[in-house]
């Protein structure tokens, strides 16, 4: 023991020797690497980081990215591009409408951008992701490009998976989406909206939810059926990235028409039993078409066409361009019907796949004849010709439709409106109006130059 004690004394005598001999450096050994930065990352400065606060991260970070997926950095190239158009289309809408101060404040702290995609656990692509108001991560970024660009603002149920990538969908919505959460987080919207789906949201299986069916329960996507604050975001991503006719498109879905137990479309009757028939813009009945375009005849329970009478309870004739009545002919078999311009009831027939005027003869004259089949005389004994004679048309039915998914969102968006203009002053039809206006620039956007 003592023997240890005794090189343990020199060592420390040793260390002292060597600290009186040289001088400690004041610098630190662990140095940062400086990084000289380029015209882009200057650009990144200027437009995100001063006026915003906002780490715009082209390069990879595996810090900032999921370590559990295996992802390729983003293309610089290609980076520049998206964030020439996040600031037009979604940075600087808001700026528009809001202020500087109020995105300042309020949008995310870091971006970061991934060179493909990411898939979740039921191997459905990541559009985006954000934590805690902190930070979002776009992906796909080395599929976009820069001269083909494409915005879907008209079709929300457009196939999603088509090239060249839809900017609206990939990227805009996402970005409303998840900056929606941020907001909401900071101020609560009204506990009313959860309401109005109670009892419907799809927790654990919305992947099996498509679009076309959401709106059906109140939901303008199956991801929005997740949950109600998904729910939330969607309605206003959704609204403030599409037109007025993708909106009343995605009503139109939430419109189901009621059909028994056979499978037939249920029609509605009025008090004394009548079918309630679909009106245009006029106040006149809408007549039905079949698949060629056709005037659709009302035919009786044998399958015979029902043809119009006049008050005396004579048939009504078509005419030709001298007010003469149209004799048939053996040639006129497949006879169709169909509203000329001016809204008058004309007919044609079809022979070998053409359409030809009923005025045209070929074959055999065809004569009237009695309820047993015998031809019809006249009182000179010729046989009496028989004449085109008038259809009744069937009118569009309304059908007996189930508007549960129409109304809820109508009052989900009311709400999503209310919320935004009290909790953050933003007019939520103004907003859209700026974002629709700026998704259609992003077309002509210059996205290769730093400016």
């Amino acid at each position: 023991m003592k023997y240890i004690k005794l090189f343990l004394l020199l060592g420390v005598m040793t260390l002292i020797a060597s600290c009186e001999s040289e001088e400690l450096s004041s610098q630190s050994i662990f140095k940062d690497d400086e990084v000289a930065q380029n015209d882009f990352d200057k650009w990144l400065m200027t437009n995100y980081t001063q006026p915003y606060n906002i780490q715009f991260n082209y390069l990879y970070n595996d810090k900032l990215s999921d370590n559990y997926y295996n992802v390729v950095p983003a293309d610089v190239d290609k980076s520049k591009a998206i964030a020439i158009l996040v600031k037009h289309v979604w940075l600087d809408a808001y700026t528009e409408v809001a202020g500087e101060e109020f995105m300042k404040k309020n949008s995310f702290r870091v971006m970061q951008l991934i060179g493909s995609p990411e898939f979740d656990s039921q191997n459905k692509i990541v559009l985006g992701t954000a934590e805690g108001g902190l930070k979002i991560l776009l992906f796909r970024i080395n599929e976009l490009d820069p001269d083909n660009i494409y915005v879907n603002q008209a079709n929300p149920y457009a196939d999603k998976r088509s090239k060249p990538l839809d900017l609206n969908y990939w990227y805009f919505h996402t970005m409303h989406h998840e900056f929606c959460h941020i907001l909401h987080q900071k101020k609560s919207y009204s506990t009313e909206f959860q309401t109005i789906s109670a009892g419907k949201y799809h927790t654990s299986d919305w992947v099996n939810v498509t679009d076309e069916d959401a709106a059906a329960e109140g939901f303008v996507t199956g991801y929005g059926s997740s949950a109600p604050d998904e729910d939330f975001a969607e309605v206003y991503s959704t609204y403030v990235t599409h037109t007025d006719e993708a909106w009343n498109n995605i009503l139109s879905h939430g419109d189901v028409v009621q059909k028994d137990e056979t499978g037939q479309i249920v029609y509605a009757r009025d008090t004394k039993g009548n079918y309630v028939y679909k009106k245009d813009d006029t106040g006149n009945q809408i007549p039905m078409l079949d698949e060629n375009g056709d005037l659709v005849p009302v035919k009786d329970a044998a399958g015979n066409i029902v043809y119009q009478t006049d008050n005396n309870g004579n048939y009504i004739y078509f005419l030709n361009s001298k007010g003469n009545r149209i004799p048939k002919y053996s040639i006129h078999k497949d006879v169709r019907y169909y509203l000329d311009n001016n809204g008058e009831m004309q007919a044609y027939f079809v022979y070998e796949g053409k359409g030809y005027p009923i005025t045209v003869k070929a074959g055999d004259p065809i004569y009237q004849t009695t309820v047993d089949g015998d031809t019809i005389y006249d009182k000179n004994g010729i046989p009496v010709p028989e004449y085109f004679r008038k259809p009744m048309i069937e009118y569009e039915k309304e059908p007996v439709v189930d508007t549960f998914g129409r109304d809820a969102l109508v009052k989900k968006l009311e709400i999503v409106k209310t919320y935004f203009k009290d909790s953050w002053g933003i007019d939520l039809d103004k907003l859209r109006e700026v974002v629709l206006r700026r998704s259609n620039e992003a077309m002509t956007l210059d996205l290769k130059t730093l400016k």
